[in-house]
């Protein structure tokens, strides 16, 4: 059967990844990202190693910019089979920069902005970013932003998409969740908070999806530690060594490594195929070389 695989934030990064892999297994892909030259170079690339792709622009948190992309990958493949909300972001200003509490931080309750209007703006960022954040300092506008894109953009994508997907066969959504959502991280409130909102909105939409009117699978894959342009500043130094942040997840993960984002596809491919978890939804498979299972001590 002729599977059509739409990814979001398939541009860079995880997502990038699983629009190849997929590929390779001749699925026509839909390579789906704010960033349109990145998810050209995606596409272009499945194309030259043989496959079937399209470059979409989209903003996940823009429903008019969702039914566009729809339309797109409606006219120029088909009705979209396989959704994998993979869009995200972790935005800096909207970490802490300490891992807990210290004497005399609710003292400093001034939030810096970036002004738009700054002569230069990178340097307004910049020295922003060198400045404490705590929990009594951070930018609030900051955090919604990642809530926004890494929730409300994976609740809005499955909105628009799977109106091409109920009452069909075989179809499923696979949400991109995170350790985040099962430990408080240190430091990244609003991407904790923010992949704690989508595995339970993995679960509540297999809930309202699945039955015999909808047949739409809805599952989640919650990747471990993993080395991406997302998160690579806080397991590597400038200088090219190892943070000790590198070193505290090594040390909870049995395998002592991190992981490849290719392996992230297996369990991927597996919710993707009826043949393999049709009688399977509402379920979050881990793959985090037993970091969950390990205590650390």
């Amino acid at each position: 059967m002729k599977q059509i695989v739409v990814i979001t934030g398939a541009g860079g990064g995880l997502g990038s990844i699983f629009a190849k892999e997929f590929a390779k297994d001749g699925k026509e892909v839909a390579v789906l990202d704010f960033n349109l030259e990145a998810a050209e170079r995606v596409a272009a690339d499945i194309r030259e190693n043989g496959g079937t792709a399209i470059a979409v622009q989209c903003n996940v948190v823009d429903k008019a910019s969702l039914e566009t992309a729809r339309e797109t990958v409606r006219e120029k493949l088909g009705l979209c089979n396989v959704l994998i909300n993979c869009a995200g972001i972790q935005d800096p200003l909207a970490k802490t920069t300490k891992e807990a509490y210290e004497a005399g931080d609710e003292k400093d309750t001034e939030v810096a902005k970036v002004s738009l209007e700054a002569a230069d703006p990178k340097a307004a960022y910049d020295e922003i970013l060198g400045k404490t954040r705590t929990l009594f300092n951070i930018d609030g506008d900051r955090l919604l932003k990642v809530m926004n894109v890494n929730w409300l953009g994976t609740v809005m994508a499955s909105q628009v998409f799977a109106v091409d997907m109920v009452g069909r066969e075989g179809n499923s959504i696979i949400n991109i969740t995170s350790m985040a959502a099962y430990d408080a991280l240190t430091m990244v409130p609003a991407y904790a908070s923010s992949k704690a909102a989508v595995d339970m909105f993995t679960k509540w939409l297999s809930n309202y999806l699945s039955n015999e009117y909808g047949k739409v699978r809805v599952n989640a894959v919650a990747p471990g530690y993993f080395l991406t342009p997302l998160n690579h500043d806080m397991y590597v130094n400038p200088d090219g060594t190892y943070t000790q942040r590198y070193y505290n997840v090594i040390h909870r993960t049995p395998m002592g490594r991190l992981g490849d984002p290719v392996e992230l596809t297996g369990a991927l491919k597996f919710f993707a195929d009826p043949a393999m978890s049709g009688y399977i939804t509402g379920q979050v498979i881990a793959v985090d070389g037993g970091f969950l299972s390990c205590p650390g001590i």
